[in-house]
C-alpha cells in the first residue's frame, strides 16, 4: 500500500532532517517577506480617515499581495520542490535552490505556470463545488419533502413516526457526509496534478509549458503506475496523523489536568500543552515530508516509465528507417541479389 512513501524514503535516506529543516527555513523566509509588504503596503491605510476610500485601498492591497504571490511566493515554493527532487535523485542541494526559478531564464515559464494553474484550479474548484451542490440539492429536497409530511400532532400521538423522523435524520446526515467526502476526492487529485506539473518544471524547466501540462497528465494516469495506491495511501496518512492529533490533545489536556491538581501549578499544566502541541507540529511535518515525497517517487517512476517508451519508439523508428533505405532487407535469403 505505502509503495511510493516507502520508495522515496529509500533513495533519499538519511535526507529527512535536511529536507525538513530547508523547507522551514523556506516558509520563514516567504511568511516573513510576505507579512513585510502586507505591513508597507497598509502603512498608508492609517492614514486614509474617509471610509469609502480606505475600502479601496483595502481592495487595491489585496490585489497587490495576490501579484505578490503569483511573481514571488509561488516561485520561490518552488524552490522547495527542488529540495525534494534533488534528495530523491541524489543531486546536491542547498538553501540556494529556493531560488532555483530566478535563475537560467527559469523564472517567466514559472510565472506562465503558476497563472495557468491558478485559473485551472479556480475554474476546476468552481465546478465541483456547482456539482456538490447541485448533488445535496438533489439528496435534500425529498427529505424535506418527508419532514413537511409529517405533522406535530402526528408526531406527538406515535413514537414510531419519532423513529423514523430520527432515522430520516440521520441517513440525510449521512448521505451528505458522503457526498462531501466524494466530492474532496477530485481535489485531492488535482493537487497530486498539480505537484507533478511542478515537479515537471523542475524535471524539465525549459519545455513548452502546455507540453509539461501533458507530460504530468501522462505521468498520472498512463504511465501503469498505481494512483489508487498513491491516493488511498496518502489518505490512510492523513487520517491516521489527523487520529493522532486527537488522541495527543485529549492525552495532553487529561495529564495537564492530573499534574494540575498534583502540584497546582498552572506553568506546569502549559509546558505539558506546548510539549504536546510540539510533538503534534513534528509528526505532521513528518507525515507532510513523506505524502509530497510520495508523489516525486510516483513522478519520478512514471518518467521513467516514459523514457523507456521514448526510446523504444526512437530505436522502432530508427530502424523502419534503415529497412526504407535497404529494402532488399525485407526479402528472404535466397531471393536477395548478390
Amino acid at each position: 500500500m505505502f509503495q511510493y512513501q516507502s520508495l522515496f524514503r529509500r533513495n533519499a535516506e538519511g535526507q529527512a532532517g535536511k529536507v525538513i529543516g530547508l523547507t522551514i527555513l523556506a516558509g520563514i523566509v516567504m511568511t516573513v517577506s510576505f507579512f513585510a509588504v502586507m505591513l508597507i503596503a497598509l502603512v498608508p491605510l492609517f492614514a486614509i480617515s474617509e471610509g469609502t476610500w480606505a475600502i479601496l485601498y483595502a481592495f487595491i492591497v489585496f490585489f497587490l499581495l495576490f501579484l505578490f504571490g503569483v511573481f514571488v511566493i509561488y516561485p520561490l515554493s518552488i524552490g522547495i520542490i527542488k529540495f525534494f527532487t534533488s534528495a530523491y535523485v541524489g543531486e546536491s542541494y542547498g538553501f540556494s535552490d529556493l531560488f532555483f526559478v530566478f535563475k537560467e531564464g527559469r523564472y517567466g515559464k514559472a510565472v506562465k505556470l503558476t497563472i495557468l494553474v491558478i485559473i485551472a484550479y479556480l475554474v476546476i474548484n468552481f465546478a465541483i463545488s456547482m456539482l456538490m451542490q447541485l448533488v445535496l440539492t438533489a439528496i435534500n429536497l425529498p427529505f424535506s419533502a418527508a419532514f413537511g409530511g409529517m405533522s406535530y400532532e402526528g408526531l406527538e400521538a406515535s413514537a414510531a413516526m419519532v423513529t423514523g423522523q430520527i432515522g430520516l435524520v440521520i441517513l440525510m446526515v449521512t448521505l451528505n457526509l458522503l457526498v462531501v467526502f466524494l466530492m474532496y476526492i477530485p481535489f485531492i487529485l488535482l493537487m497530486i496534478y498539480m505537484l507533478l506539473l511542478y515537479l515537471v518544471y523542475v524535471d524539465q524547466p525549459h519545455i513548452p509549458t502546455f507540453d509539461k501540462f501533458t507530460i504530468a497528465f501522462k505521468v498520472m494516469f498512463q504511465t501503469g503506475q498505481s494512483l489508487m495506491k498513491l491516493f488511498f495511501s496518502n489518505v490512510l496518512l492523513l487520517i491516521g496523523v489527523t487520529v493522532l492529533q486527537v488522541i495527543a490533545v485529549i492525552s495532553a489536556a487529561l495529564i495537564g489536568s492530573l499534574a494540575l491538581g498534583a502540584a497546582d501549578s498552572g506553568v506546569l499544566f502549559v509546558l505539558i500543552l506546548l510539549a504536546a502541541g510540539f510533538i503534534i507540529l513534528g509528526v505532521y511535518i513528518y507525515v507532510m515530508y513523506v505524502i509530497v515525497g510520495s508523489v516525486v517517487a510516483y513522478y519520478f517512476e512514471g518518467r521513467h516509465e516514459l523514457d523507456l517508451r521514448a526510446r523504444e519508439a526512437s530505436r522502432a523508428s530508427v530502424d523502419r528507417g534503415r529497412l526504407e533505405e535497404h529494402p532488399d532487407e525485407l526479402e528472404p535469403l535466397d531471393g536477395r541479389h548478390p
